[in-house]
């Protein structure tokens, strides 16, 4: 298979964290379309694991779902920060908790035919507790749920962000290797 050509790149909105774009391709069969693209600067999401197998949860309201969401804590990368730094800051800012113990484990891409962002997914272990300081628009609860328990609501359904998901299923097969 071959890839599509780029022909023009129509700048439709820049948003606070979004920039919308119109993409104009050339396939290989030599057809032209149009195709609205989401560019998103990426995030980090941290799967925290205490020595009891315990996993530390937030809280918050998600504006697209209209609804409260367990979730892994998470955040975007700023500019120029990497991967690793965004998730340290974020599970700082978000729970308090810092780590001793990182280990990646991989992306996930959580709509890749409208959206660019991808999040990069890591385990977070021999961990220090200290005070949150979630940013201004951030209300968030903290819950700890044993690891199995975690997944037991992902598969129940009771769970359903996406990146929570595959960060306690990428978390808990990292743990028994």
């Amino acid at each position: 298979m071959l890839k599509p050509t780029a022909i023009e790149s129509l700048d439709r909105h820049r948003g606070r964290v979004v920039h919308l774009t119109t993409e104009r391709l050339r396939a290989p069969n030599g057809r032209v379309y149009e195709y609205d693209l989401v560019r998103h600067p990426g995030a980090a999401a941290v799967v925290p694991v205490d020595a009891q197998g315990r996993v530390c949860l937030v809280r918050q309201y998600r504006l697209g779902v209209d609804d409260f969401l367990w979730e892994i804590p998470a955040g975007k990368l700023d500019p120029g920060e990497s991967p690793e730094a965004c998730a340290e800051r974020e599970l700082r800012e978000e729970t308090g908790l810092s780590a001793a113990d990182w280990r990646p484990l991989g992306v996930y891409i959580p709509a890749p035919a409208i959206c660019t962002e991808i999040i990069h997914l890591y385990l977070a272990e021999a961990l220090s507790a200290g005070a949150p300081a979630p940013d201004a628009d951030e209300e968030l609860e903290h819950r700890w749920f044993g690891l199995e328990e975690a997944m037991n609501l992902v598969l129940a359904g009771e769970i359903s962000d996406g990146k929570t998901a595959l960060g306690l299923l990428r978390a808990q097969n990292r743990r028994r290797v």
